[in-house]
């Protein structure tokens, strides 16, 4: 018998939550799970591009890379050109 409630361990169930070595095993699958989990989101976060244009890059260039891209439609492009060229 241990000292402590009634010789059963930390909260009367024994080890591991009383799973065993299965509840091991779970609690082990979790942590990995979450610790990719948030691999996963941190690489994605710093792997993403600036939202900011790099200096120098010209406005109408920067809207002939978001038309080839598929960002804007030909119509949007036409009317950003003529907005630049006025």
């Amino acid at each position: 018998m241990g000292f402590c409630c009634g010789g059963f361990g930390w909260g009367g169930w024994g080890a591991w939550g009383g799973l065993g070595t299965a509840g091991l095993i779970l609690n082990l699958v979790f942590f990995v799970g979450v610790l990719g989990l948030g691999t996963a989101w941190l690489v994605r976060r710093l792997g993403r591009r600036p939202l900011v244009p790099a200096v120098g890059v010209e406005p109408l260039e920067i809207a002939r890379r978001r038309l080839a891209a598929g960002e804007i439609t030909v119509a949007e492009f036409e009317e950003i050109r003529d907005r630049l060229q006025s």
